[in-house]
């Protein structure tokens, strides 16, 4: 099954692509809720795996289209 996202790394920022993902960001207000739930539907996704796949340590930056976070474990 082929993922709905991809993670690339762009210097030193992971930056996550997929329409499935940008469109959850495009919804989400970023309220203290809203972003643990936002978080939550990337975990379950396995966009954290991946990124840990790929180096990721936490405090290093995640951009998803122009919002950039950084990264907790």
């Amino acid at each position: 099954e082929e993922k709905p996202f991809e993670v690339v790394k762009e210097n030193d920022v992971f930056v996550v692509k997929g329409d499935k993902i940008e469109k959850l960001l495009r919804m989400t207000k970023f309220t203290d809720e809203g972003a643990r739930r936002f978080a939550n539907k990337l975990r379950h996704l396995g966009v954290d795996d991946e990124l840990r796949k790929q180096g990721i340590v936490p405090g290093d930056i995640v951009r998803i289209l122009d919002f950039e976070f950084e990264f907790k474990d």
